[in-house]
Protein backbone atom coordinates (compact mmCIF):
# COMPACT_ATOMS: atom_id res chain seq x y z
CA UNK A 1 0.00 0.00 0.00
CA UNK A 2 1.54 3.31 -1.06
CA UNK A 3 2.19 6.06 1.47
CA UNK A 4 0.28 9.33 1.14
CA UNK A 5 2.50 12.42 1.18
CA UNK A 6 1.56 15.25 3.52
CA UNK A 7 1.37 18.70 1.96
CA UNK A 8 1.19 21.10 4.91
CA UNK A 9 4.70 21.01 6.41
CA UNK A 10 8.29 21.16 5.17
CA UNK A 11 10.29 17.94 4.91
CA UNK A 12 11.43 16.43 8.19
CA UNK A 13 15.01 16.96 9.40
CA UNK A 14 15.47 14.88 12.58
CA UNK A 15 18.01 16.13 15.10
CA UNK A 16 21.07 13.90 15.14
CA UNK A 17 22.31 14.70 18.64
CA UNK A 18 21.05 15.96 21.99
CA UNK A 19 22.98 19.19 21.51
CA UNK A 20 21.37 19.82 18.13
CA UNK A 21 17.93 19.11 19.57
CA UNK A 22 18.46 21.55 22.44
CA UNK A 23 19.73 24.24 20.05
CA UNK A 24 16.61 23.87 17.88
CA UNK A 25 14.37 23.90 20.95
CA UNK A 26 16.09 27.04 22.23
CA UNK A 27 15.37 28.69 18.88
CA UNK A 28 11.73 27.65 19.18
CA UNK A 29 11.53 29.08 22.71
CA UNK A 30 13.00 32.34 21.42
CA UNK A 31 9.77 32.87 19.47
CA UNK A 32 7.98 33.43 22.79
CA UNK A 33 8.09 37.22 22.84
CA UNK A 34 7.22 39.73 25.57
CA UNK A 35 3.53 39.45 24.71
CA UNK A 36 3.49 35.80 25.89
CA UNK A 37 2.49 34.97 29.45
CA UNK A 38 5.43 33.82 31.55
CA UNK A 39 3.66 30.57 32.45
CA UNK A 40 2.66 29.87 28.85
CA UNK A 41 6.04 29.72 27.14
CA UNK A 42 7.27 26.55 25.45
CA UNK A 43 8.27 24.15 28.24
CA UNK A 44 11.20 21.75 28.41
CA UNK A 45 11.71 19.33 31.29
CA UNK A 46 15.24 18.04 30.69
CA UNK A 47 17.40 15.24 32.03
CA UNK A 48 20.45 17.08 30.66
CA UNK A 49 21.21 14.40 28.09
CA UNK A 50 19.56 12.10 25.58
CA UNK A 51 17.61 9.42 27.42
CA UNK A 52 15.55 6.36 26.56
CA UNK A 53 12.28 8.27 26.26
CA UNK A 54 11.24 11.69 24.99
CA UNK A 55 7.65 12.95 24.93
CA UNK A 56 6.13 15.91 23.10
CA UNK A 57 2.68 17.14 24.13
CA UNK A 58 0.48 19.51 22.07
CA UNK A 59 -2.06 21.54 24.03
CA UNK A 60 -5.57 22.31 22.87
CA UNK A 61 -6.86 25.23 20.81
CA UNK A 62 -7.14 28.41 22.99
CA UNK A 63 -5.24 26.67 25.81
CA UNK A 64 -1.48 26.81 26.53
CA UNK A 65 1.45 24.70 27.82
CA UNK A 66 0.39 24.85 31.53
CA UNK A 67 -2.37 22.39 30.57
CA UNK A 68 0.26 19.65 30.84
CA UNK A 69 2.31 20.90 33.82
CA UNK A 70 1.44 18.18 36.34
CA UNK A 71 1.90 15.36 33.84
CA UNK A 72 5.09 16.90 32.44
CA UNK A 73 6.65 17.13 35.88
CA UNK A 74 5.70 13.55 36.69
CA UNK A 75 7.10 12.24 33.41
CA UNK A 76 10.32 14.13 34.07
CA UNK A 77 10.56 12.38 37.45
CA UNK A 78 10.22 9.09 35.57
CA UNK A 79 13.26 9.94 33.42
CA UNK A 80 11.62 11.44 30.32
CA UNK A 81 12.74 14.49 28.40
CA UNK A 82 9.46 16.37 27.93
CA UNK A 83 8.64 19.18 25.49
CA UNK A 84 5.37 21.13 25.48
CA UNK A 85 5.46 23.67 22.63
CA UNK A 86 3.25 26.73 22.61
CA UNK A 87 0.97 26.77 19.59
CA UNK A 88 1.35 29.93 17.48
CA UNK A 89 -0.78 32.88 18.68
CA UNK A 90 -1.56 31.12 21.97
CA UNK A 91 -0.62 31.91 25.55
CA UNK A 92 -0.68 35.69 25.00
CA UNK A 93 -1.15 38.09 27.89
CA UNK A 94 -4.32 39.52 26.37
CA UNK A 95 -7.01 36.82 26.76
CA UNK A 96 -9.20 38.60 24.20
CA UNK A 97 -6.46 38.77 21.59
CA UNK A 98 -7.51 38.59 17.96
CA UNK A 99 -4.15 37.05 17.02
CA UNK A 100 -5.58 33.51 17.29
CA UNK A 101 -7.50 34.11 14.05
CA UNK A 102 -4.14 34.04 12.21
CA UNK A 103 -3.53 30.36 13.01
CA UNK A 104 -3.15 28.16 9.92
CA UNK A 105 -3.10 24.40 9.42
CA UNK A 106 0.39 24.87 7.99
CA UNK A 107 1.52 26.44 11.30
CA UNK A 108 0.27 23.41 13.22
CA UNK A 109 1.77 20.87 10.82
CA UNK A 110 5.11 22.70 10.74
CA UNK A 111 5.25 22.86 14.55
CA UNK A 112 4.46 19.15 14.71
CA UNK A 113 7.14 18.33 12.16
CA UNK A 114 9.69 20.55 13.91
CA UNK A 115 9.08 19.16 17.41
CA UNK A 116 9.06 15.52 16.29
CA UNK A 117 12.42 16.29 14.65
CA UNK A 118 13.68 17.80 17.92
CA UNK A 119 12.46 14.81 19.92
CA UNK A 120 14.64 12.46 17.88
CA UNK A 121 17.66 14.01 19.57
CA UNK A 122 16.11 13.88 23.04
CA UNK A 123 15.12 10.23 23.31
CA UNK A 124 15.81 6.82 21.83
CA UNK A 125 12.03 6.32 21.75
CA UNK A 126 9.65 9.14 20.96
CA UNK A 127 6.09 9.55 22.22
CA UNK A 128 3.83 12.22 20.73
CA UNK A 129 0.62 13.20 22.56
CA UNK A 130 -2.01 15.89 22.25
CA UNK A 131 -5.53 16.93 23.21
CA UNK A 132 -8.24 18.42 20.98
CA UNK A 133 -6.43 20.51 18.32
CA UNK A 134 -3.28 19.01 19.82
CA UNK A 135 -4.91 15.62 19.36
CA UNK A 136 -5.22 16.38 15.65
CA UNK A 137 -1.52 17.29 15.61
CA UNK A 138 -0.67 14.00 17.33
CA UNK A 139 -2.84 12.16 14.79
CA UNK A 140 -1.00 13.97 11.97
CA UNK A 141 2.32 12.78 13.40
CA UNK A 142 0.91 9.27 13.74
CA UNK A 143 -0.16 9.24 10.10
CA UNK A 144 2.96 10.71 8.53
CA UNK A 145 5.99 10.07 10.80
CA UNK A 146 7.58 6.62 10.88
CA UNK A 147 9.97 7.69 13.67
CA UNK A 148 7.17 8.09 16.21
CA UNK A 149 7.18 5.09 18.54
CA UNK A 150 3.90 5.95 20.26
CA UNK A 151 1.24 8.52 19.35
CA UNK A 152 -1.37 9.26 22.02
CA UNK A 153 -4.35 10.95 20.37
CA UNK A 154 -6.71 12.45 22.96
CA UNK A 155 -10.17 13.78 22.04
CA UNK A 156 -9.03 14.93 18.57
CA UNK A 157 -10.96 17.88 17.12
CA UNK A 158 -11.67 16.36 13.71
CA UNK A 159 -15.04 18.04 13.44
CA UNK A 160 -17.99 19.74 15.05
CA UNK A 161 -19.99 17.86 17.68
CA UNK A 162 -23.10 15.95 16.54
CA UNK A 163 -22.52 16.50 12.81
CA UNK A 164 -20.36 14.18 10.64
CA UNK A 165 -16.97 15.08 9.22
CA UNK A 166 -18.27 16.02 5.78
CA UNK A 167 -20.54 18.65 7.36
CA UNK A 168 -17.52 20.06 9.20
CA UNK A 169 -15.80 20.27 5.81
CA UNK A 170 -18.72 22.32 4.48
CA UNK A 171 -18.49 24.49 7.62
CA UNK A 172 -14.80 24.97 6.89
CA UNK A 173 -15.45 25.95 3.28
CA UNK A 174 -18.07 28.47 4.39
CA UNK A 175 -15.87 29.95 7.12
CA UNK A 176 -13.00 30.44 4.68
CA UNK A 177 -15.25 32.69 2.62
CA UNK A 178 -16.89 34.57 5.49
CA UNK A 179 -15.48 37.19 7.87
CA UNK A 180 -13.93 35.83 11.05
CA UNK A 181 -15.98 36.04 14.23
CA UNK A 182 -15.55 34.87 17.81
CA UNK A 183 -17.63 32.48 19.88
CA UNK A 184 -17.52 32.44 23.68
CA UNK A 185 -16.80 29.06 25.23
CA UNK A 186 -19.55 29.97 27.72
CA UNK A 187 -21.78 32.74 26.33
CA UNK A 188 -23.55 33.07 29.67
CA UNK A 189 -20.49 34.58 31.38
CA UNK A 190 -18.27 35.46 28.38
CA UNK A 191 -14.85 36.74 29.51
CA UNK A 192 -15.74 36.08 33.18
CA UNK A 193 -15.60 32.33 32.58
CA UNK A 194 -14.18 30.32 35.48
CA UNK A 195 -11.22 28.34 34.21
CA UNK A 196 -7.52 28.43 33.41
CA UNK A 197 -6.07 31.95 33.44
CA UNK A 198 -3.74 30.88 30.61
CA UNK A 199 -6.61 29.92 28.28
CA UNK A 200 -8.70 32.16 26.04
CA UNK A 201 -12.42 32.51 26.90
CA UNK A 202 -13.46 32.54 23.22
CA UNK A 203 -12.35 31.03 19.94
CA UNK A 204 -11.95 32.26 16.39
CA UNK A 205 -14.01 30.58 13.66
CA UNK A 206 -11.05 30.97 11.29
CA UNK A 207 -8.68 29.29 13.73
CA UNK A 208 -11.10 26.46 14.40
CA UNK A 209 -11.55 25.85 10.68
CA UNK A 210 -7.78 25.56 10.27
CA UNK A 211 -7.75 22.84 12.93
CA UNK A 212 -10.39 20.99 10.91
CA UNK A 213 -8.31 21.50 7.76
CA UNK A 214 -5.33 19.83 9.40
CA UNK A 215 -7.64 17.03 10.51
CA UNK A 216 -8.95 16.64 6.99
CA UNK A 217 -5.45 15.79 5.74
CA UNK A 218 -5.27 13.05 8.37
CA UNK A 219 -8.77 11.76 7.62
CA UNK A 220 -8.18 11.61 3.88
CA UNK A 221 -4.88 9.76 4.31
CA UNK A 222 -6.39 7.33 6.85
CA UNK A 223 -8.98 6.19 4.31
CA UNK A 224 -6.37 4.54 2.10
CA UNK A 225 -3.05 4.23 3.92
CA UNK A 226 -1.61 2.69 7.04
CA UNK A 227 -0.31 5.27 9.54
CA UNK A 228 3.46 5.30 9.89
CA UNK A 229 3.75 5.51 13.69
CA UNK A 230 4.75 2.24 15.33
CA UNK A 231 1.90 2.33 17.86
CA UNK A 232 -1.16 4.54 18.34
CA UNK A 233 -3.29 5.02 21.45
CA UNK A 234 -6.60 6.85 21.05
CA UNK A 235 -8.33 8.19 24.18
CA UNK A 236 -11.90 9.47 24.08
CA UNK A 237 -14.79 10.24 26.43
CA UNK A 238 -18.35 9.38 25.53
CA UNK A 239 -19.39 12.43 27.60
CA UNK A 240 -17.41 14.76 25.31
CA UNK A 241 -19.78 17.21 23.62
CA UNK A 242 -17.09 19.44 22.08
CA UNK A 243 -15.98 17.27 19.15
CA UNK A 244 -17.50 14.72 16.78
CA UNK A 245 -16.66 11.40 18.43
CA UNK A 246 -17.86 9.16 15.56
CA UNK A 247 -15.25 10.72 13.27
CA UNK A 248 -12.46 9.97 15.76
CA UNK A 249 -13.72 6.41 16.11
CA UNK A 250 -13.94 6.07 12.32
CA UNK A 251 -10.32 7.15 11.86
CA UNK A 252 -9.31 4.67 14.56
CA UNK A 253 -11.19 1.88 12.79
CA UNK A 254 -9.57 2.77 9.45
CA UNK A 255 -6.13 2.65 11.03
CA UNK A 256 -6.95 -0.79 12.41
CA UNK A 257 -8.20 -1.99 9.02
CA UNK A 258 -4.85 -1.03 7.49
CA UNK A 259 -3.02 -3.20 10.02
CA UNK A 260 -1.77 -0.50 12.38
CA UNK A 261 -1.00 -1.27 16.03
CA UNK A 262 -3.76 0.89 17.49
CA UNK A 263 -5.73 0.75 20.74
CA UNK A 264 -8.70 2.79 21.91
CA UNK A 265 -9.71 3.70 25.46
CA UNK A 266 -13.09 5.35 26.01
CA UNK A 267 -14.19 6.85 29.32
CA UNK A 268 -17.79 5.81 29.98
CA UNK A 269 -20.45 8.51 29.69
CA UNK A 270 -21.55 8.17 33.30
CA UNK A 271 -18.07 9.26 34.47
CA UNK A 272 -18.81 12.72 33.02
CA UNK A 273 -15.31 13.34 31.70
CA UNK A 274 -15.39 16.60 29.74
CA UNK A 275 -13.49 17.41 26.57
CA UNK A 276 -10.47 18.97 28.30
CA UNK A 277 -9.70 16.03 30.53
CA UNK A 278 -6.11 17.15 31.23
CA UNK A 279 -5.96 20.77 32.47
CA UNK A 280 -6.24 20.71 36.29
CA UNK A 281 -7.41 24.33 36.23
CA UNK A 282 -10.64 23.46 34.41
CA UNK A 283 -13.62 23.84 36.73
CA UNK A 284 -15.08 20.51 35.56
CA UNK A 285 -11.82 18.59 35.88
CA UNK A 286 -11.61 15.07 37.30
CA UNK A 287 -7.89 14.41 37.24
CA UNK A 288 -8.34 11.94 40.09
CA UNK A 289 -10.19 9.76 37.58
CA UNK A 290 -8.29 10.65 34.39
CA UNK A 291 -4.63 10.74 35.42
CA UNK A 292 -4.45 7.17 36.83
CA UNK A 293 -5.71 5.97 33.43
CA UNK A 294 -3.72 8.41 31.31
CA UNK A 295 -0.25 7.97 32.81
CA UNK A 296 0.07 4.23 32.03
CA UNK A 297 -1.16 4.89 28.49
CA UNK A 298 1.39 7.67 27.99
CA UNK A 299 4.22 5.49 29.31
CA UNK A 300 3.24 2.11 27.83
CA UNK A 301 6.42 2.07 25.72
CA UNK A 302 8.66 2.55 28.76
Amino acid sequence: MANVTQHLAPASKPAGTYEEAVARLTALQAKDGPDVREDSRTRFWSQGQKVDHALVYYHGYTNAPPQFNILGEELCKQGYNVVVPRLPYHGLKDPLTTEQSRLKAEDMATLTQETVDIAQGLGNKVTIAGLSAGGVMAAWAAQFRSDVDLAVVISPAFGLPIVPGWVSSIFGFAVRHLPNFYIWWDPRVKEKIVGPAHAYPRFSTKGLEETFRLGKEVREAAKSTKPLARKIQVILSDFDAAVHLPTAKKVTAEWEQHGADVSQYVFAKDLKIWHDMIDPAQSTQKIDVVYPVLMPLLTQNA
